[in-house]
């Protein structure tokens, strides 16, 4: 006779339970995580589809327009979120905003399963409160439609006397007042439109003060120290450089200022790069000292005017030839991708800058404030406001300590600016002379003789000292393997070839209330030692380098470093509105 089995038992049946319920608290996240992703999957197909449907429709009805156009376009400025049901199917989506330039999309929000999908720049989705990377947000219209306005009419240049044709392209002349623009922490000026279609921007300041090049190398730019300069050193130090074109820039001989010639018939450069100088055409066709290009500094251009002496255009706006071994300013001359977008301003230069006032943003959104380690946030050229006081940032070292140069002059009596020789001899030392007083009453000027902002500075920096003379690589000066000297100390000074080595286009304008010139500066010393030790060189107020005697009383521009640690509270970097820390 067989033997029943017995059923379970309540033990067996509690142990069953459990197992099960430890499956479905296992099983249920993952399942839940799958529907999600699902859904997320969806929704950004799904807002790919619209974009891909809004776009064509409008594609398709500029070809209609163009062969009838009798009837109302609707992918125009004016269009709106209601618009979009005529054009595609959205299904569950919802277009909780859009903006159409006339050309194409600069701004889509869509709601879609429970997710926000706001549309970048490189046609992508960022979902809910993702950032687009380094990519931004498209709140605006791409650069060259701002070129175009500055520059076109009935998609030709202007004839009205303010735009001149050079080398296939159409450029800016006389005194523009709408094309200034704000990129990577400098001020810069829109030149025009390129016969490629790339826009040419120009810093509307001297970035630096160096020597040309090398005795009697002009007619050799590819070889330059300006050249170099620029192109390793600067470019290294721009954000979202990417959207730099490379392009053979021109150096033709000429030993005169006639702005006749419009082509590039016997260029002497070969080799493409990503930055250049302007040429001595452009700042005549121009309109030389009555155009926007005359800043009242003394600035190298590309142009040779022998083997031995280039072209530059001094404080007043005349352009003479002088030996590329003096070391006068480089004004940065860019070529930027036609569809890099402008995300606020309206080109206009003034102390309070907005979304839609002050210069054109390109690139990035400077509406939000930033928060997070300076180090981490900031770039060369932006503006800090520390302990009440502006600076710009010069560069970063490679432990995370980030330089800062005063957007200013002391002044130990308020609204005077201090001056003081630099010692007895070149050498910096905090126990006498220009570097006891810096580390002495201007280090308490600087932080209000606090101990909580004096906290956040390197105490105990090197700064080097490099002697240098006329004609020599800048590289020389910025040196610090095998230096003259090295120092420690709290506060400094800049050094020739350093980033920011001239006269700051804040300072040049009075706070960007007013034409730029050199009144509005001050010649202050450097930390670089000139090969004579009664000699140190200074930056003058026109924005040039010379050597001076110790004993001759300049201004001080200090220089000061923050800790990797020190914090942004708020800000976004720019002249308006400083990172403050």
């Amino acid at each position: 006779m067989k033997k029943i089995k017995n059923a379970f038992t309540l033990i067996e049946l509690l142990a069953v339970i459990i197992i099960l319920a430890i499956v479905a608290l296992i099983a249920t996240p993952i399942i839940l995580n799958v529907i999600e992703d699902a859904k997320i999957s969806a929704g950004k197909s799904e807002a790919q589809m619209i974009l891909g449907g809004i776009n064509n429709y409008c594609a398709t009805e500029d070809v209609k327009y163009q062969l009838d156009n009798s009837y109302a376009k609707i992918c125009t400025s004016d269009m709106d979120v209601d618009d979009v049901q005529t054009m595609v199917n959205l299904g569950n989506a919802e277009i909780t905003s859009i903006k159409y330039n006339g050309s194409k999309l600069t701004e889509l929000v869509i709601e879609s399963n429970n997710h926000k999908f706001t549309l970048c720049s490189n046609n992508q989705f960022a979902m809910d409160d993702e950032e687009c990377g380094d990519e931004i947000a498209l709140v605006g219209d791409p650069i060259i439609e701002k070129a175009k306005e500055l520059v076109y009419s009935n998609d030709s240049c202007k004839t009205d006397g303010t735009t001149y044709q050079y080398m296939g392209g159409c450029y800016i002349k006389e005194n523009s007042t709408n094309n200034s623009l704000w990129y990577s922490g400098f001020l810069w000026r829109i030149m025009g439109i390129n016969s490629d279609g790339t826009v040419r921007l120009i810093t509307d300041e001297p970035i630096t003060s160096i020597p040309w090049g090398a005795d009697n190398t002009a007619e050799n730019w590819d070889e330059s120290y300006a050249k170099d300069w620029l192109n390793n050193y600067f470019y290294s130090r721009l954000k979202g450089n990417n959207i730099i074109e490379e392009e053979t820039w021109c150096s033709e001989t000429t030993t005169s200022n006639s702005s006749a010639r419009t082509t590039c018939a016997s260029n002497l450069s070969t080799e493409k790069s990503k930055v250049g100088l302007m040429t001595l055409d452009e700042y005549n066709l121009a309109g030389g000292s009555s155009s926007y290009l005359n800043i009242g500094q003394w600035q190298w251009t590309m142009t040779p005017y022998s083997s031995s002496n280039a072209w530059y255009v001094n404080s007043n706006g005349n352009a003479y030839n002088d030996d590329v071994f003096l070391t006068n300013g480089l004004r940065a001359v860019i070529n930027v991708n036609s569809n890099v977008t402008i995300t606020g301003g309206n080109g206009t230069l003034g102390a309070t800058w907005s979304s839609q006032s002050g210069p054109y943003i390109l690139n990035e959104d400077k509406n939000v404030e930033v928060t997070g380690k300076l180090n981490e946030k900031t770039i060369s050229g932006e503006y800090v406001l520390f302990a009440g006081r502006k600076y710009r940032v010069v560069d970063k070292d490679s432990t995370g300590n980030t330089k800062l140069i005063l957007d200013g002059y002391y002044e130990e009596i308020s609204g005077t600016i201090y001056n003081m020789s630099y010692g007895s001899n070149n050498t910096f030392s905090t126990t006498t002379g220009i570097g006891q007083k810096l580390n002495g009453d201007v280090l308490n000027w600087l932080t209000n003789n606090s101990e909580t902002e004096k906290s956040k500075l390197v105490s105990n920096y090197t700064w080097y000292q490099n002697n240098f003379d006329y004609g020599q690589n800048y590289t020389i000066s910025l040196n610090e393997e095998n230096p003259t000297r090295s120092i420690q100390a709290t506060v400094g000074l800049i050094r020739v070839g350093e980033m920011l080595s001239s006269q700051s286009s804040s300072i040049l304008t009075n706070g960007y209330n007013g034409t730029s010139s050199y009144n509005n500066a001050k010649s202050y010393w450097t930390m670089t030692p000139y090969t004579s030790s009664s000699l140190a060189w200074r930056v003058y107020d026109y924005g040039d380098a010379y050597n001076s005697g110790v004993s001759i009383a300049n201004g001080l521009r200090a220089v000061i470093v923050v800790n990797s640690d020190v914090t942004i509270t708020r800000g976004n970097g720019t002249w308006s509105n400083p990172y403050q820390i």
